[in-house]
């Protein structure tokens, strides 16, 4: 079930990821351990800055503006649809040297009916 829950994650990123910068990511790991997400995609720090930094095209005249704020909305949704728990922080971190951007998600506790 956790790889599974993974790889349901994974996609659900990788779909907010196209919106953003036009394509799904060629290379991104999922690493859930039952409370917290980390979702790493290689050569995403560069991907990332130029695609919020190009103009928005006139396809989707009814979609929102790009925004990082935006990102950060739609991807703790997209953990949360995916997990059923809601995330109550998020860490972004765009690494210049390596390239990798990571997203980290920390989940509230999971509650259970008794």
């Amino acid at each position: 079930m956790p790889d599974q829950l993974s790889t349901e994650i994974g996609a659900s990123l990788a779909s907010v990821w196209a919106r953003y910068v036009g394509a799904r990511p060629t290379s991104a790991s999922v690493d859930f351990d039952g409370s917290t997400v980390r979702w790493a995609v290689d050569g995403g720090t560069n991907e990332f800055e130029e695609a919020m930094a190009a103009p928005e095209t006139e396809e989707g005249g009814d979609s929102p503006p790009r925004t990082t704020l935006g990102y950060a909305r739609e991807t703790s949704a997209a953990v949360t649809r995916a997990t059923h728990r809601r995330v109550s922080a998020r860490l972004s971190e765009h690494n210049k040297e390596t390239g990798v951007a990571t997203e980290t998600f920390i989940l509230e506790r999971a509650h259970h009916k008794y």
